[in-house]
């Protein structure tokens, strides 16, 4: 996209369970390690953030699940007034993305819309970030989401 001169934003969501966990656990040469991990639902809380060039930014946290309007509201106050002609804004596949009213905040201040083929995350750097986030969380759990984004940006 450079090439045709244009800047490339990536924007997208992610979910983080309110508890964290460690992936793997240490014992003596031997023996198992045991831990506990409860299967029951907890609260989910969800970042949207956008990814301008190398700089990760925008970034709103809320509780629960993402919902088309949640998308929308960020796009209209977070990134929108931050795009320009100059931009293309990539988003995957998923339903909320999709809705009409995302494509008109994004074409209504000049930009571009282009979706990601299906099933393509490794093509979104964003997505990189969310994972560097999550595992950043595993390791320390006495952070708040708040806290590691300031952390990472």
């Amino acid at each position: 996209m450079k090439a045709s001169g244009k800047s490339v934003v990536y924007a997208d969501e992610s979910g983080f369970r309110d508890e964290s966990y460690r992936r793997y656990g240490y014992a003596p040469k031997g023996k198992e390690v045991f831990g506990l991990i409860s299967s029951q639902r907890t609260r989910t809380t969800t970042l949207i953030a956008a990814r301008f060039e190398d700089t990760f930014t925008a970034a709103e946290v809320f509780q629960g699940s993402c919902k088309a309007v949640d998308f929308n509201d960020w796009l209209a106050e977070k990134l929108c007034p931050r795009l320009t002609p100059n931009h293309v804004v990539v988003l995957d596949n998923a339903l909320l993305h999709k809705t009409s009213r995302t494509r008109e905040l994004i074409e209504g201040v000049g930009a571009s819309l282009m979706f990601l083929p299906p099933y393509s995350p490794d093509y979104n750097p964003i997505e990189h970030d969310f994972a560097n986030i999550k595992r950043h969380r595993e390791y320390h759990p006495e952070m708040t989401l708040h806290d590691i984004i300031q952390v990472y940006t």
